[in-house]
């Protein structure tokens, strides 16, 4: 049976622990260090929430710039992990050469076919570029989502190996069946409902029936009740067992929240941040932990220096940190869409617009696509442990296990989390918060108006103003009706039908007027924007911070004990 594979997907240790023997250590490498970069849910979603108290908008609050610095140091890091685990460690050196076609010629194919799929003008193929890129960009959001929930599998079943329960094959179903229902399918139910997946337009809403936009709160209710059950049903099973593991009922209490939080109409925003940052952190975490117990290279100048930065964990941490924000600006071309938040903007001002407005975005498409899916790959490919080469090179995370006293790891937790609260509560209060205001109403999908061909044969033309009724608890559209006619019926229709299927942020207005026009001439270029000034302070704050206390923490295990 194939497994299910991620950062820590099917992490399962191949030999099995007898019932009887003593548990193992439940932590990773212990509460301080897996709250942080294992548990990372339980501590986003509170910080996440009281960052965005007050206010209608979480866009708009400070959850943005806790975003902002999230995402410039951990998502393409977090990417990079499995390539630089693959390719610049000693551990997995053996595999290159054992596992030629999974190491190297399956991503040399995937890179070649990306790039062979975007750079070809759009005569040179039956596909324009714009008609290739949503066919690869719904196919990457199948991929991530399953990805994202074959972490889940694979963090749960660490904890599984961690409390000697390997060989327990009813637990291990019933992990599988949590990462793919709950941290999968209501995941992708929620997406749906917010009109949030990928070109949903152009392949989820011809599949649904119309029926789902008027059954929308049943749906969500349902879907809440499924989680509910789901995790009461987990939670009862870990618990009834001989050796049930904290570590995993944390776990599985971050996943229901963060999916609870996606099924509420008007946290979507708040649920990306809390998901996607877990995930980037988790990944980060057990690729620093992996190549720790490597060997010690031969010959190579290189080699050796990687070799003594694979050693030391922090310094890994530090490295792919640096990776991700040097990178940014080149994979937001092809993350984001004409309408998104480029963060790439505020750390490098005018650089960042003009790489994703100059001729080298079908390449940079090519590359943040082929990326995305070597990624998937080699992730399988570095945790695949039922192969025992596999765990033989990951012997860093799998036996790597602080041993401290029940006392220390206590106290040490409670510490961190204090200050964790500590630290969100002064951040918002250095914050002024403004009360809460109505905000224009935002939209997150705009399917222009349709001008026919035929229509410009005939001249038509005219200019015309729509006002659109939004329902403020999902914001979808519930009426649309002519302010200011075109003139011409057919032009008048057309607006109607594409504003009626437009869909807005929750809670960010009731009304909006917006002016159109059809117009059979070429359309003026678009104004210059202007590029923002950069903000690399921020970032860079972070990653200073990071390096003090790792330097502050090596200082205490040095001191007396």
């Amino acid at each position: 049976m194939a497994e299910l594979s991620s950062p820590a997907a099917v992490l399962e240790i191949g030999t099995a622990t007898p019932w009887g023997r003593k548990c193992s250590p439940a932590w990773v490498r212990g509460p301080v260090w897996d709250g942080f970069w294992m548990l990372s849910a339980l501590w986003l979603a509170p910080i996440v929430l009281l960052l965005v108290h007050g206010y209608s908008n979480p866009e708009s609050s400070p959850l943005d710039l806790l975003y902002f610095g999230l995402t410039a140091l951990f998502w393409i890091g977090h990417r990079l992990s499995s390539t630089y685990l693959a390719y610049c460690t000693e551990a997995y050196r053996p595999l290159l050469r054992e596992q030629p076609i999974r190491f190297v010629a399956l991503p040399l194919l995937i890179t070649a076919g990306c790039f062979a799929v975007f750079l070809p003008a759009d005569s040179a193929l039956p596909w324009t570029r714009e008609e290739r890129l949503i066919g690869l960009a719904i196919l990457d959001y199948a991929c991530v989502t399953y990805h994202f929930a074959a972490q889940h599998f694979g963090a749960l079943s660490l904890y599984r190996s961690r409390a000697d329960r390997s060989s327990c094959i009813q637990t291990r179903r019933w992990d599988r069946f949590f990462a793919l229902t709950a941290g999968g399918v209501l995941v992708f139910v929620a997406d749906i409902l917010a009109g949030t997946v990928a070109y949903q337009d152009q392949w989820v809403d011809r599949w649904f029936p119309a029926w789902i936009v008027s059954a929308e709160n049943a749906i969500r209710g349902g879907a809440m009740l499924a989680l509910f059950a789901i995790t009461a049903i987990m939670l009862a099973v870990e618990l009834r067992t001989p050796r049930w593991s904290l570590p995993r009922i944390l776990y599985i209490v971050g996943v229901a929240v963060m999916v609870g939080l996606a099924l509420r109409p008007r946290s979507l925003f708040l649920f990306l941040v809390i998901w996607t940052s877990q995930h980037w952190i988790l990944a980060t975490g057990l690729a620093s932990q992996t190549p720790s117990a490597e060997s010690v290279p031969a010959t190579g100048f290189v080699r050796r220096y990687l070799h003594r930065l694979n050693m030391r964990p922090w310094a890994v941490v530090l490295f792919l940190m640096l990776l991700s924000l040097v990178f940014l600006p080149v994979f937001e071309v092809e993350a984001n869409n004409g309408t998104g938040t480029y963060y790439g903007d505020r750390i490098f001002g005018a650089f960042a617009v003009q790489l994703r407005t100059s001729t080298w975005v079908p390449a940079l498409l090519a590359l943040g696509f082929a990326t995305g899916f070597i990624h998937y790959l080699l992730d399988r490919s570095v945790y695949r442990m039922s192969d025992p080469r596999v765990r033989a090179a990951a012997s860093g995370l799998i036996g790597n296990v602080t041993r401290r006293s029940r006392r220390k790891q206590v106290s040490s937790l409670a510490l961190a989390f204090l200050f964790g609260v500590f630290s969100a509560s002064s951040s918002h209060a250095q914050i002024a918060t403004p009360a809460s205001r109505p905000q224009p109403p935002k939209a997150i999908y705009s399917p222009p108006p349709v001008y026919r061909p035929e229509w410009a044969k005939q001249k038509l033309a005219g200019k015309g103003v729509v006002l659109v009724t939004i329902d403020q608890q999902n914001g979808r559209v519930v009426g649309v009706r002519m302010l200011q006619s075109t003139g011409n019926k057919q032009l008048d229709g057309a607006a109607l039908e594409a504003y009626s299927q437009w869909r807005f942020q929750p809670g960010t207005g009731s009304q909006v007027q917006i002016p159109f026009e059809f117009a059979n001439r070429p359309k003026p270029p678009p104004p210059k924007a202007k590029a923002p000034q950069p903000a690399v302070l921020y970032p860079l704050l972070i990653l200073l911070g990071f390096g003090v206390a790792v330097i502050a923490m090596r200082m205490r295990r040095r001191g007396p004990t």
